[in-house]
């Protein structure tokens, strides 16, 4: 029963509050001792905080009390990184330390005459990555059919780009080259339309990694 229902109670049976209590006392006492049996943290709840309440502390990002938190370890310090089980983490060493600025030849191949596709396969002894390709003005003629790094053609299309795009006197710009892995190098396809053997060659400039 609730508040409204007691008192109308009270009234109905003509009792002083002082003795309508009285007469509930021992009702109460016995269904809190068995509550209390069941639920032994009845009596507690009256001591939980509740929302709102003054005597709940907010806490402010900054405050001296707020613990750094990294959700999914993510951003922790590399030093407090436990691996499952509790055991460290062991880091692989570093393989390259730094990088130098060079150049990387491309040798001398020699395409025959009418050839429509002359692949010629180039690898640095470590990872490079270009940032210009420049072969020869005196060379003219050749096409640049495919220039493929990690078997990805890295030209539009496989119809030809005249090699004289990139040569020293060119003011085109140069396109994006990733890098080149020694293991797969750079493959260059070339086609000769003309009546004559010419000589495919140049350089890419670009960093070297060193160990």
């Amino acid at each position: 029963m609730n508040h409204l229902n007691l008192d109308v109670l009270r009234k109905y049976a003509g009792l002083s509050p002082m003795q309508f209590a009285a007469i509930l006392a021992p009702a109460l006492a016995a269904r809190i001792a068995s509550e209390s049996d069941e639920k032994p943290d009845v009596m507690l709840r009256g001591l939980l905080p509740a929302v709102g309440a003054t005597n709940v502390m907010p806490r402010y990002v900054g405050g001296t009390a707020v613990q750094p938190f990294y959700p999914g370890r993510v951003g922790a310090p590399a030093q407090m990184q436990q691996a499952p089980g509790g055991s460290p983490i062991n880091y692989s060493p570093q393989e390259y330390v730094a990088g130098d600025v060079t150049d990387f030849g491309l040798g001398r191949t020699t395409i025959a005459a009418g050839a429509t596709g002359t692949s010629v396969t180039i690898r640095p002894p470590r990872p490079f990555t270009p940032q210009m390709l420049t072969c020869p003005s005196t060379v003219q003629g050749l096409l640049i059919k495919s220039i493929s790094i990690a078997g990805t053609n890295i030209n539009c299309g496989d119809e030809g780009t005249p090699i004289e795009r990139y040569s020293e006197v060119s003011q085109v710009p140069q396109i994006l080259f990733p890098t080149i892995d020694p293991s797969t190098g750079v493959v260059f396809v070339i086609a000769n339309p003309t009546a004559d053997d010419l000589v495919f060659s140049g350089s890419f400039y670009g960093t070297q990694v060193r160990v």
